[in-house]
């Protein structure tokens, strides 16, 4: 329906168009008489050319047609037939092994001689059984202990001796009554000790080797039951001695045994 309208209209717009383009081109009709129009030429009639219409309106695009007939399948060539198997040609003659004949035997050759047997050599005598190292020499220890109740000194060279040994091992020599320990077998030692003080007392404690001091300890306080204590790891040789010195009032119970002396053998030489 609209593109029959659609027609229609653009149909009568170039028709309308045709008309004025005609009039304009041909002018007024000339006149019969003898007037003035009778004198006029009729080329002094066309005027100019009109301006061209407007274009009309692009059509609907048209229905795509029916399709086609699908064609016939092509027919189907046949297989080819195989062709024949040729003939086997004839084995060829076998090639040589180019391996040589063996060769003769040659002649056996005489036997070898036995060649003389060496002397056995004399066995040697069974050795002795070798001695266990004895590692006793090597087990070097002591603790001494205090077991008097007191002990004053009114001088720091005077020597702090010890009644009894709590461990004294065998080889170890060690003087209870000078409280000297002396060394027989060399190495690294390892001493401690530890002195209880009397109340309201001052007490210095020096630990010896030979004769230099090595380590000290003090105390001043008026509390009681202070401890003076100390260490020393050293290294001794065959001969010297260790031992502590004191100054003031030493304290000692066979009960608490507060005071005590210690050392053993870390390394021997």
């Amino acid at each position: 329906m609209h593109l029959c309208f659609a027609i229609t209209l653009s149909f009568v717009i170039l028709l309308g168009n045709f008309i004025k383009l005609q009039a304009t081109i041909t002018g007024p009709a000339p006149s019969s008489g003898d007037g003035p129009g009778s004198q006029v030429c009729q080329m002094c009639y066309q005027g100019p050319a009109g301006t061209p219409g407007i274009p009309g309106l692009p059509g609907n695009q048209g229905q795509f047609g029916p399709a086609g007939a699908k064609g016939d399948a092509g027919v189907k060539g046949q297989k080819g037939e195989i062709g024949p198997i040729g003939a086997v040609g004839n084995p060829g003659p076998k090639g040589d092994d180019r391996i040589g004949l063996p060769g003769k035997v040659g002649p056996r050759g005489p036997p070898g001689s036995v060649g003389s047997t060496g002397e056995a050599g004399v066995k040697g005598q069974k050795g002795e059984s070798g001695k266990t190292r004895d590692n006793s020499a090597h087990r070097v220890a002591f603790t001494v202990i205090r077991t008097s109740h007191s002990d004053t000194s009114s001088s720091h060279n005077t020597r702090l001796p010890f009644q009894q040994a709590e461990t004294l091992l065998q080889g170890t020599n060690f003087d209870l009554a000078r409280g000297t320990f002396t060394c027989n077998v060399p190495g690294t030692y390892m001493f401690t000790f530890s002195v209880g003080k009397y109340p309201s007392t001052s007490l210095y404690v020096h630990f010896w080797k030979n004769d230099a001091k090595v380590v000290s300890g003090a105390s001043s306080d008026r509390n009681p039951y202070e401890q003076v204590s100390g260490s020393a790891v050293l290294v001794l040789q065959r001969q010297d001695s260790v031992y502590l010195t004191m100054y003031g009032r030493v304290r000692g119970e066979s009960t608490h045994r507060y005071t005590s002396f210690s050392g053993f053998l870390l390394y021997p030489e």
